[in-house]
């Protein structure tokens, strides 16, 4: 085989996929035209819901208890985000969100902790949460510069909840594989 073969079969080939490309480009572009023409979007509807209060075990009531929708229509991922977040502000800026982070993890993350470890029975000594802690507050700016980056239009507040998420799986997930130090 000489050059100009495999020159003219390697530019068939890259007309080929460009062919494809563009057949895919146009599929995608007619899906995109069919949802953004649809008038009425699909909506969910639910119209049944039945709580079982029966089934709720609670050992020690402090604050308030509120079953239904959160309050302000806010997208919290578990119940403990709730009350957490009950009387703070909302970030306007990324300064503001990367100082409630920190605020969040000298308020809120010791206790989230001590429950965590309570309610799964690990031992974890005080100083071992302490620098776990601090390795976490190292972190923030990253953390908060990479969910920018990810999605530059997104509110300060979404990063703040995005990244207490994080926070809150992370410890977690730690703790599942840690098998406790024995100092207390």
């Amino acid at each position: 085989m000489n050059q100009y073969q495999s020159w003219q079969s390697w530019i068939q080939q890259m007309m080929n996929q460009m062919e494809q490309q563009q057949k895919m480009i146009n599929q995608l572009q007619k899906k995109i035209d069919e949802l953004q023409s649809v008038e009425h979007p699909p909506r969910t509807v639910i119209e049944k819901i039945e709580y079982k209060f029966d089934q709720l075990k609670i050992e020690t009531l402090e604050g308030t208890l509120q079953i239904g929708l959160t309050p302000n229509g806010s997208d919290l991922s578990e119940i403990g985000d709730l009350y957490s977040n009950q009387n703070k502000q909302i970030p306007q800026t990324d300064d503001q969100a990367l100082h409630f982070l920190q605020e969040y993890m000298t308020s809120d993350v010791p206790g989230w902790m001590n429950h965590y470890v309570r309610d799964h029975d690990i031992q974890v000594s005080d100083k071992h949460k302490e620098r776990m802690i601090a390795d976490i507050r190292k972190q923030l700016p990253q953390r908060l510069e990479f969910y920018r980056n990810e999605n530059p239009e997104a509110p300060p507040e979404t990063l703040f909840h995005q990244i207490q998420t994080e926070i809150q799986h992370s410890i977690a997930q730690y703790f599942e594989t840690f098998e406790g130090d024995g100092e207390e």
